[in-house]
């Protein structure tokens, strides 16, 4: 028998699995959207990185 079986847990942005509540997300588990480091990393770079002003690289622009 598992000691804390009725723990939230809510599923992962990146990889959909369901994680749930840990210690250290006790103050901040709305804002916890990503179940590891890994899915953080990874969802980052998987998204298209557009500057926020919405300009691209000019240095690329030159070089080609």
């Amino acid at each position: 028998m598992h000691a804390k079986p009725h723990l939230p847990e809510k599923p992962c942005l990146h990889c959909a699995r369901p994680f749930a509540w840990r210690k250290k997300w006790a103050r901040c588990w709305e804002e916890v959207r990503f179940c590891s480091e890994r899915c953080k990393r990874e969802h980052k770079s998987a998204q298209p990185s557009a500057h926020p002003s919405g300009h691209t690289n000019s240095r690329a622009r030159s070089a080609a």
